[in-house]
């Protein structure tokens, strides 16, 4: 994709962005969603925390059915970064390696990164796909209801997200 025009540019492909892209083109707007492919619940190996999965879905899962939803009503989804937009009279201009786009109105969804431990790429995997490390105390701390748990952390950061979690 080198060059186009939208009504709504969606920075990030995460749940959050996915999700206005379904309703944003279910208002009929033109929409793109720009995705590096980096989202935080990609790794989310069963979650209890999306409405319409009581049973649980793992997180490649839900981004695969929420993009192609977005795409059944018309999202066109780009794989890439954008690294500069610029305001413009009428619009915004968002370029990045071999894209560029005109937009009327922009939806920052990056989400958050998850400051990964020091531990080797094997082990970190194997980690996260039997619930053994887990990012995010919002939609997953249930499932460490009645365990004996670590918070990895520092500063008050860490110590907010252990309070919760108590």
């Amino acid at each position: 994709m080198t060059e186009y025009r939208c009504d709504a540019l969606i920075i990030g492909g995460g749940p959050a962005g996915l999700t206005a892209a379904i309703y944003l083109t279910r208002y009929h707007r033109r929409v793109i969603v720009v995705d590096e492919g980096n989202s935080r619940a990609k790794w989310i190996p069963r979650s209890h925390n999306h409405a319409g999965f009581p049973n649980g879905i793992a997180g490649e899962d839900l981004l695969h059915r929420m993009r192609e939803q977005a795409e059944r009503y018309g999202a066109t989804i780009v794989t890439g970064r954008i690294d500069t937009v610029a305001q413009n009279a009428d619009d915004f201009d968002a370029h990045g390696a071999g894209i560029t786009l005109f937009a009327r109105s922009i939806l920052i969804a990056t989400g958050v990164e998850n400051r990964r431990p020091s531990i080797d790429a094997a082990v970190h995997r194997d980690a996260l796909d039997r619930g053994l490390l887990r990012y995010c105390p919002i939609c997953d701390g249930y499932e460490a209801t009645g365990q004996a748990i670590g918070v990895i952390g520092a500063d008050t950061h860490g110590v907010a997200e252990a309070l919760f979690l108590r």
